[in-house]
């Protein structure tokens, strides 16, 4: 996962692929569509859940799940389309108000300046009646704070709006809370804010990875990796067995230029460990650009070439993998 104060526009897809928020009432005879989403076979997925919504045309589920797939494929407007029949067929889902206001967000990123005020409204009325509905939901809640944090005020946004969101998760959330915390003070450039409360997340949640990524990318990014290989290593050292530390290494060693050998080492190993799709867990395709990275710092542009080839040919939605290949001089 990139660092927590990192959330261009860009990224919003991204995000809500890998987005941990659980589905309520699954209907047990969509197992298999779900099962091939998991495992990330969309044309496999589609072909279900495409069958499934005619099927069972008052299947809220089967909508929900159809328009998640379609926004896997980037057939976003056609995923807000069911997405929002889904909260037609069952307007008490919060779950189906905030997929709605994620593919809104994503149309409003690409749409020209003269559309974004109308869809921005449209986004913010949707999460809004996610919470409205469920409170405590804070997936929704984080959608909405980055609304907050990215939106100029003109569209409802601001950095005030922001971190009262960000204290509203906090108050239930106190993990999540302070990685939120953590990008607002990196995004107003209070770096000493930003270092402290990701010090402060490794200290009091060791055993996990996110904030450890989140901190050792953000001291790469400062030139400082000798620390940056510490903290990965830290946490190596407490969690021997957690496969995404090997990722973390070689992204560390992608991002700073060093220990390139054991960089690449740590990757193809992670490639044969890495556990099923789960949120936030590092992709194969991501895994691959990596690969590329360090490749491209050795000045082996071929290597370079062929990784982001194959993260490509994993994910055709990965936008890194692509801008890095046409990058390639």
């Amino acid at each position: 996962m990139l660092p927590p104060f990192r959330y261009p526009m860009i990224r919003l897809l991204a995000l809500v692929l890998t987005c941990a928020s659980a589905l309520a009432a699954q209907s047990t005879d969509l197992a298999s569509g779900v099962a091939h989403f998991n495992a990330r076979r969309w044309s496999d997925a589609h072909a279900f859940f495409s069958a499934a919504v005619k099927a069972q045309p008052r299947n809220a589920d089967a909508a929900l799940w159809y328009g998640r797939t379609l926004l896997a494929e980037d057939k976003i407007p056609d995923a807000e389309r069911w997405f929002t029949k889904a909260a037609d067929l069952d307007p008490r889902r919060a779950d189906a108000h905030l997929w709605m206001a994620r593919a809104l967000g994503i149309q409003a990123q690409r749409a020209s300046m003269l559309k974004q005020p109308f869809l921005a409204r449209k986004v913010k009325a949707a999460v809004d009646r996610a919470i409205e509905i469920d409170p405590e939901n804070l997936d929704a809640r984080e959608l909405r704070w980055q609304f907050y944090a990215m939106a100029p005020a003109v569209m409802g946004g601001g950095e005030d709006k922001a971190r009262a969101e960000a204290a509203e998760i906090t108050r239930r959330n106190k993990y999540r809370g302070q990685l939120l915390s953590a990008g607002a003070a990196g995004r107003s450039k209070d770096f000493a804010t930003a270092e402290r409360l990701l010090k402060s997340l490794i200290a009091e949640y060791p055993d996990s990875v996110a904030p450890v990524g989140a901190y050792a990318v953000w001291l790469a990014d400062r030139t400082r990796p000798a620390e940056a290989f510490a903290v990965v290593d830290a946490f190596q050292k407490r969690r021997p067995s957690d496969p995404v530390a090997l990722f973390q290494i070689g992204r560390v060693a992608a991002a700073t230029g060093q220990q390139l050998d054991r960089g690449e080492e740590a990757l193809r190993k992670y490639l044969t460990l890495a556990p099923p799709p789960a949120p936030n867990v590092p992709t194969l395709s991501t895994t691959h650009v990596r690969l590329g990275n360090i490749a491209e710092r050795r000045g082996n542009t071929a290597a370079a070439r062929a990784a982001y080839e194959q993260a490509l040919a994993l994910d055709p939605r990965n936008g890194q993998a692509r801008r890095a290949l046409a990058a390639l001089k």
